[in-house]
């Protein structure tokens, strides 16, 4: 069995971040370029470029420790049903539901990153690698920002998306909530994204209107009355 001093250990540590970071630089384009919402397609452009960036200076840190940075990928922790589920669940899906999905794992991923930072400051920290700290705290904010962003914008996002899972959703009673988030009035605070779920189109003549009432007294008028 192989044994490393502890700093040795900690390069360790940035050769597994690097992987992630590999394996994130990659997920990244793709989602960039399949999303169907276009400013979902700007955030993650933004985030590729800062994910670049985090990729080399780990590169850097590693380097200058002695290290030598690995080109391996990591895997990323991807939430997966078991393989009963994903047979009969994604033949079945829109690509409305797999931006849903898609959008799900985003933050999964960001969550682990912001996690793993973390853990990388505290130990560099504790060894007083102080160089590494403000290079490691400056990838930090950036997974934070990008976390804080996926949060904020996340009701906004499966609004406009579950109208096109379930189009009669705009047209229908609303849903009954009982959760203590009843009251709450989907609104994105970081971009524009924000209040899709004030625009109801028809169907069946794609004219938009700004109410479900709107909508309703169109369809009326316009369609059912023929």
């Amino acid at each position: 069995m192989t044994s490393y001093n502890i700093k040795d250990k900690f390069v360790l540590y940035l050769n597994s971040s690097l992987a992630m970071e590999n394996a994130a630089l990659e997920r990244v384009q793709r989602r960039s370029e399949d999303t169907i919402i276009e400013e979902v397609k700007q955030q993650l452009e933004r985030h590729f470029r800062e994910t670049q960036e985090h990729r080399n200076r780990l590169i850097q840190l590693i380097t200058q420790m002695g290290g030598t940075p690995t080109q391996d990928k990591g895997k990323l922790p991807i939430a997966m049903p078991p393989e009963s589920i994903t047979q009969i669940m994604h033949p079945s899906m829109t690509p409305a539901e797999q931006e849903l999905i898609q959008s799900v794992e985003d933050s999964i991923v960001e969550s682990a990153e912001v996690i793993g930072y973390n853990l990388l400051i505290q130990m560099a920290g504790k060894l007083n690698i102080v160089d590494a700290m403000p290079v490691l705290g400056q990838s930090l904010q950036e997974e934070e920002k990008m976390f804080a962003w996926l949060k904020a914008n996340s009701p906004a996002l499966f609004a406009r998306l579950w109208l096109q899972v379930d189009p009669r959703s705009s047209t229908g009673a609303p849903t009954k909530m009982t959760s203590p988030t009843s009251s709450y009035k989907i609104k994105s605070t970081r971009t524009d994204i924000s209040n899709v779920d004030q625009s109801f189109m028809c169907e069946s003549c794609n004219e938009t209107f700004h109410s479900r009432e709107d909508l309703k007294q169109h369809t009326i008028q316009k369609h059912e009355s023929k």
